[in-house]
């Protein structure tokens, strides 16, 4: 294994700890992530605090950055985490390319709460997406669809009556399991490792798929 590999694998372990259990470690933990804490620390991306050291929301995107250009490919990254982690670098895609990014979106409509696993903002338009950390083909993409689509629908009723946007909103769904892009009951599917390529030009997704209304 080459220096940069061995780095790549060694940041790839730290993000997956974060991502898993959260930006706080202790000391004893600390002192298994050394070299990739201390670049953190010298680029302004982690802290110390009383109990050990704490990760900025500045330093994921920083690991990120970093294991994706040690040639640890994106698909990777996602299926060596948990789906909790995999909902978050989905969103840190993003945020790496300075877009306004909500995780775990909740909105009540119709006496009813609904939640959006990652909502991005461009300057033109929402991007409503649910993340489907599916490994094996024993899932309904069809259903996944309609239930995307709904829960968009919805939430466009919700931004536009009680928040007063009024940006289109486009559904979403990232998985692992389709190879191309293609649109099923009204919602783009995105396998995930073109999610890269969709947050350097967001507003391609209107040209594939309608929004709702």
């Amino acid at each position: 294994m080459s220096r940069e590999e061995s780095w790549g694998k060694n940041c790839l372990k730290l993000l997956k700890r974060l991502l898993e259990k959260g930006p706080l470690l202790c000391r004893k933990e600390a002192s298994e992530y050394v070299e990739c804490l201390k670049l953190l620390s010298e680029e302004g991306g982690a802290v110390e605090v009383s109990r050990g050291v704490k990760v900025l929301p500045e330093g994921f995107l920083m690991l990120l950055k970093q294991v994706l250009e040690s040639g640890v490919s994106l698909e990777s990254v996602l299926k060596s985490v948990n789906w909790r982690g995999f909902e978050r670098v989905i969103a840190e895609v993003f945020r790496v390319k300075g877009f306004r990014v909500l995780e775990h979106f909740r909105f009540r409509i119709k006496k009813t709460v609904r939640e959006i696993d990652v909502l991005v903002e461009t300057p033109s338009m929402l991007i409503s997406i649910d993340c489907k950390q599916w490994v094996k083909r024993n899932y309904n993409i069809h259903s996944a669809s309609r239930l995307q689509f709904e829960r968009t629908r919805l939430l466009y009723q919700y931004l536009t009556g009680k928040e007063n946007i009024r940006k289109p909103v486009y559904p979403l769904v990232v998985t692992f399991l389709d190879s191309e892009a293609r649109v099923l009951e009204g919602c783009l599917i995105l396998p995930v490792w073109k999610i890269g390529s969709l947050s350097e030009n967001p507003e391609t997704v209107a040209s594939i798929v309608k929004p709702v209304s």
